[in-house]
């Protein structure tokens, strides 16, 4: 449809002049923090035009840690490029790293994929640090007197700036070797461009 001219919106108003041609639905990609994450995921499963994805620190059951409420997506895994980034995954005994090695939704789905797959963690960083936040709320801080705390809990004590360079790094890699056709060395392992990224598989 949009690349018709078509907006599926409810209100059915025109596109910018010019769009439809300007995508290339041949090589679509997704990628989503927290539920976008798990949206991202099971959106791949039903839909195969969505060639490649990526899941910042979501979760792929109904529960964060609960190895019996996986979504389809985690049974069934994906047979196209899928990239997880990860912080910590809150248990009941404390904390551990949001990865294929602990989370049971990420275990499943790491098992059940026969598609190219990474799982990138990075140790000083929290959930939100996916996100905005990470470069908001350090701006907020010199500014406005914030909650004790606050700071560290959305976004770890990874170094805002270097964190931002390294997730855009990731992504735009990921997608140029897989949309693009394009071998990204980057994605083969450690980089000490990115000192904060650990490639656990």
């Amino acid at each position: 449809m949009l690349a018709r001219g078509g907006n599926p919106d409810a209100g059915k108003r025109p596109l910018p002049r010019g769009l439809g041609e300007a995508l290339d639905l041949a090589r679509t990609g997704m990628f989503g923090h927290s539920l976008g994450g798990m949206t991202t995921a099971e959106a791949m499963r039903v839909d195969r035009r969505i060639r490649a994805g990526v899941n910042l620190d979501g979760p792929l059951g109904y529960d964060w840690a609960d190895p019996e409420l996986l979504l389809p997506v985690a049974r069934t895994g994906l047979d196209r490029p899928f990239l997880q980034m990860g912080a910590w995954l809150a248990v009941p005994s404390g904390r551990l790293p949001h990865t294929h090695e602990h989370s049971p939704s990420w275990q499943a789905m790491w098992r059940n994929s026969t598609g190219w797959k990474r799982d990138l963690w990075t140790e000083a960083a929290e959930h939100h640090s996916f996100t905005d936040y990470q470069t908001v709320l350090p701006g907020l801080a010199q500014r406005l007197t914030l909650p004790e705390g606050l700071l560290s809990r959305m976004t770890g004590t990874v170094d805002p700036a270097r964190f931002t360079v390294s997730r855009r790094a990731y992504l735009t890699a990921f997608f140029d070797q897989h949309l693009r056709g394009r071998h990204q060395p980057l994605l083969d392992g450690p980089s000490p461009l990115h000192p904060d990224v650990r490639f656990i598989g």
